[in-house]
């Protein structure tokens, strides 16, 4: 149905007219000239850094939430590029996450030992390890009481547990020894790490703490699903110490996860590119985006496609391919920003209960102390 404007027709803003519009856009948008769509397909490179099952799982997201998720970048290179840059953090004499968390923890050892008096061994159980540099003050407290038992490191890459089994070792030497386990929390449970220790008669009395530091969560899709993971993993005895840097305005326009070597032009960090990097896209079928998103309460990097492409994944029984129209984005990296009232109401959603919550002067950082609610 058309509708005329002085001398100009348009067709009519109808639910009807807007339905046939789109089936006649996605009927002949593949009939658009071959040199207008984009074909990209993957590095070697990235077939030999995934599993199949990894690979799956971001051809799922980017296909259904065009997004690519945060934990593989901490591959390959990307774990090292991680270890520098929270060497970097400790090394710093301003506020920062790491130093903030280390603190805190310092600041509430003693309501720590009170908890595990009754406990004559304790493990450590450190779900998304990182370097490990947020526990190292945790352990050797631990180790000066005579109570550490075993410090289990969990991560979804293989590379950063190999980092933090050196830290461990370059600390401690061989007063500690790093277990490490390859899982990715979202889904993963870790409660038979820990069934020896639940069950044997010799090693009775061990109680185990949960360590989540470092604002891991915010980078996820769904944080909900980490924290009822690592719920249904604890015993009813067990602790969980998560960290976190809070929201506030002050931090909205601060952005410490890209580089520009075009001046007025922003990149993609290094820290951030890994994935998208093996994927193939060139730099001129992009433009990088930041921003802070009022509704969902988000800070966001992203990707706008400057061109229409396709992405071709090769599976062992078959490809898949993506279509991206021109106009689209890709997300790189989320930071969920947290208040100290959405924490809280997290914890309680996901089946725990807070025995205790510490935050800094300046109210800018938290520690908290939780069990699974019964």
């Amino acid at each position: 149905m058309l509708e005329m404007v002085g001398n100009n027709s348009y067709v009519s803003k109808t639910s009807g007219n807007i339905k046939v519009i789109e089936s006649y856009v996605a009927k002949y948008k593949n009939r658009r000239p071959h040199h207008v769509l984009k074909a990209v397909s993957p590095k070697r490179e990235f077939y030999n850094l995934f599993t199949q099952a990894q690979i799956y799982d971001i051809v799922r997201n980017l296909e259904m939430h065009h997004e690519i998720p945060r934990q593989y970048n901490y591959f390959d290179g990307g774990a090292t590029r991680w270890d520098e840059y929270v060497k970097g953090l400790g090394s710093q004499d301003d506020a920062n996450l790491l130093n903030r968390t280390v603190e805190l923890i310092s600041e509430n050892q003693g309501y720590l030992d009170k908890r595990l008096d009754s406990c004559n061994k304790v493990n450590v159980v450190d779900v998304g390890v990182g370097n490990a540099q947020p526990a190292k003050d945790l352990l050797r407290h631990l180790l000066d009481q005579e109570k550490l038992a075993r410090y289990i490191a969990i991560d979804i890459s293989a590379e950063m547990l190999e980092i933090a089994r050196r830290n461990i070792k370059e600390w401690f030497g061989d007063s500690v020894h790093c277990e490490t386990y390859v899982m990715d929390v979202t889904h993963e449970r870790f409660a038979n790490i820990l069934a020896e220790d639940y069950l044997k008669e010799d090693v009775q009395g061990t109680s185990n703490i949960i360590l989540f530091l470092g604002g891991t969560a915010d980078n996820l899709r769904i944080p909900d699903d980490a924290f009822r993971t690592i719920n249904e993993s604890m015993n009813a005895s067990d602790l969980l110490l998560y960290s976190n840097k809070l929201e506030t305005a002050d931090m909205r326009p601060q952005w410490f996860n890209y580089s520009s070597s075009v001046p007025g032009k922003l990149e993609l960090a290094p820290m951030h590119r890994l994935v998208f990097d093996l994927l193939n896209i060139d730099a001129t079928f992009y433009d990088v985006e930041m921003d802070f998103d009022e509704k969902l309460r988000q800070r966001y990097t992203r990707a706008r496609l400057k061109v229409a492409m396709t992405l071709k994944f090769e599976f062992e029984d078959g490809e898949r391919v993506i279509e991206f129209e021109k106009g689209e984005t890709i997300l790189i990296w989320r930071s969920w920003q947290m208040t100290s009232k959405d924490v809280a109401d997290q914890f309680d959603r996901t089946g725990f209960y807070t025995l205790h919550l510490s935050q800094t002067e300046d109210r800018e950082y938290i520690l908290t102390v939780s069990q699974v609610r019964r």
